[in-house]
């Protein structure tokens, strides 16, 4: 039986004190009130079976239909935390769509998701895995799939807020080294590479630290699949459909990579083996087969907010299908509606509408909205992508304050430094090969601008004349390559109010 604390804040859950039941595993976590915790069998532990783990506690939901769970076992001789919890996943019949590195309070953890299916239907169970003073640790939240976004706040509640009460701190690392993946699962029997992995389709990552955030959605296509002349890519443009946007940053070792996107005026960092068309009005994200389609675009609200501009979209899909289930999310920044029980002809799909904030639009307010579109099994895993995807983007990217401020990213470092030592074509080149968009005109006139100020300060009042000239003729060119008419209105204005600031 447990205890329930006295120091709830208002808002949090309480928190909720479990004895210890073997290995001095006692432990705190929030968890809601009214979920009772249920008395466990009294067994003694039997570790001869090395995918045995011993129950700590077991709390259920009222309804008995969501299932809060946590057990452990004594940590095994070799490997990683990586391989046990491959290991014990496959063991327990469960293929992970999301597997990455976080934290389960204060211990290093590997954190994901599987779906398990079952006579009621599919089953969301997302598991974290950590290891301290020798005693593996296994957390599970089992929810009919359903009903796992509703529970998700307090999964995310109890892996934040869990604590032993004897710590013992951690002995072995998450990942196996660089050079020896496999050679843990080879030389211990017991903790083997779940068969069938290499052909599951799964993407497990290999990499260390906050590269698996991306590295859990990357494709083993990598960077091949932005190159403008790849078949795909190439019969979308030659159908008119769009370009690929053009590369600003290739990271490998995070598996992602940042593209410059005119549709949205802004840098987008998608993981890598994926598609990304940009046609001017949206960017296209998605794999060949059609099972995820990720679209983002620009919606203005119109005057309202993102209530009123969900119950548009979901007054839309219930004149799109038949019987759609829908449910509004909020995450942080982000506000979600969640379309289940949808299809495309026999196709059964799940769709997910994440809004965060945009840049102001020439009619007002505007939101970012990336449209998640997926078959069932990969839906949950889709709409993690796409908060990642959220999470990266900058806005206004392409035309910095001007504050004239030496900060900013690289490229407009380089420029700064290239146009103070007088070489002003290579600085204009920096900043137009790192901006594919019309933008890029206006940044090369404010450049020119910070230049003109500089040198009129430092009494060079003819190389300011020419600074100024220059900062005008390029602000000229800045609406003359817009995509759309309300691209071209929206950069005309704020050519206009730059040469107004001249």
């Amino acid at each position: 039986m447990d205890e329930s604390a006295d120091t709830t804040q208002p808002g949090e859950l309480p928190l909720r004190l479990f004895p210890s039941r073997i290995a001095s595993l006692g432990f705190a976590v929030r968890l809601p009130h009214d979920w009772p915790a249920h008395a466990l069998p009294e067994e003694q532990p039997d570790f001869t079976d090395p995918s045995r783990l011993v129950p700590l506690a077991a709390v259920t939901a009222p309804h008995a239909a969501i299932v809060w769970a946590i057990a452990a076992r004594p940590a095994y001789g070799d490997g990683s935390l990586s391989d046990w919890a491959h290991y014990l996943l496959a063991q327990h019949g469960l293929a992970p769509r999301e597997f990455a590195e976080g934290r389960l309070g204060s211990l290093p953890a590997l954190i994901g998701e599987a779906v398990q299916p079952s006579e009621v239907g599919p089953l969301s169970v997302r598991f974290a895995f950590a290891e301290d003073g020798g005693r593996l640790i296994n957390l599970t939240l089992t929810a009919p799939a359903l009903m796992a976004d509703a529970v998700a706040r307090t999964w995310v509640a109890s892996i934040e807020t869990f604590a032993l009460e004897e710590p013992g701190g951690t002995t072995v690392p998450l990942w196996p080294p660089a050079a020896d993946a496999n050679a843990a699962s080879a030389a211990h029997p017991d903790i083997a590479t779940p068969p069938g992995d290499e052909d599951s389709g799964i993407s497990l990552p290999t990499a260390r630290g906050a590269a698996a955030g991306w590295a859990a959605h990357a494709r083993a296509d990598g960077a091949a699949t932005l190159e403008p002349e790849h078949p795909i890519n190439r019969r979308l443009r030659d159908a008119g459909v769009g370009l690929v946007p053009r590369i600003l940053e290739l990271d490998r070792e995070r598996q992602c990579v940042t593209l410059g996107c005119g549709a949205l005026t802004a840098q987008l960092t998608v993981p890598l083996g994926w598609h990304v068309i940009d046609d001017g009005r949206r960017v296209l994200v998605f794999e060949p087969d059609g099972t995820v389609q990720l679209h983002l675009d620009l919606l203005a609200l119109d005057g309202g907010g993102r209530d009123t501009l969900l119950d548009r979209l979901e007054a839309q899909a219930r004149r799109d299908y038949p019987a759609p289930e829908c449910l509004r999310v909020q995450h942080g920044a982000i506000d979600a509606l969640v379309l289940r029980n949808i299809q495309d002809g026999d196709q059964p799909l799940e769709q997910v509408h994440l809004l965060v904030d945009g840049p102001k639009g020439p009619d007002g307010a505007q939101v970012l909205r990336a449209r998640v579109t997926a078959v069932p099994a990969c839906a949950s895993a889709a709409a993690d992508m796409g908060e990642l995807m959220l999470e990266s983007v900058v806005f206004g990217s392409f035309v910095l304050p001007a504050s004239g401020s030496d900060s900013g990213p690289d490229w407009w470092l380089a420029a700064l430094l290239l146009e103070r030592a007088n070489r002003l074509h290579e600085a204009e080149q920096c900043i137009t090969d790192a901006i594919d968009h019309p933008g890029a005109a206006l940044q090369v006139a404010e450049l020119y601008r910070q230049r003109m100020l500089r040198l009129d300060a430092q009494g060079q009042t003819d190389a300011a004349a020419e600074a100024r000239e220059a900062a005008m003729r390029w602000a000229q060119h800045c609406a003359a390559g817009a995509t759309s008419g309300g691209a071209g209105r929206a950069l005309s204005r704020e050519r206009d109010a730059f040469m107004a600031s001249l």
